[in-house]
């Protein structure tokens, strides 16, 4: 079965005046969850959909939402992104010496450049 003619269920918890609604469409969610401070999420299954409706707290998740939000705006104000191209074949050495290390690519770099400079 492609992915195009598979069913899918969107259960909206607060949508634009409605509330714990599910449609099977994408089109029908889209009018009601965007452009609107809302909560929704797709299923397979409308048993799945129905649980989500049950059981979600939507105050909860726009609260960790704006948290997460915050979080991103200091992380983007007191950080710079360096963009770096490498060869392929350092890259990978690179990856197996972080999986090694039990490190992050991003903390492997800040301690190289931390090392370098002071």
């Amino acid at each position: 079965m492609s992915k195009k003619n598979k069913e899918k269920y969107y259960a909206i918890k607060e949508g634009k005046g409605v509330k714990n609604l599910i449609v099977n469409n994408w089109e029908e969610c889209s009018k009601l969850v965007l452009s609107y401070n809302s909560v929704y999420k797709s299923f397979n299954t409308r048993s799945e959909a129905e649980e989500y409706l049950n059981t979600v707290n939507a105050l909860k998740i726009k609260e960790k939402a704006a948290k997460a939000m915050e979080a991103k705006k200091l992380k983007k104000a007191t950080t710079h992104l360096l963009k770096v191209r490498i060869s392929k074949e350092i890259y990978e050495k690179f990856l197996k010496k972080c999986d090694e290390m039990e490190l992050t690519e991003e903390k492997a770099v800040e301690g190289m450049i931390k090392e370098w400079i002071f």
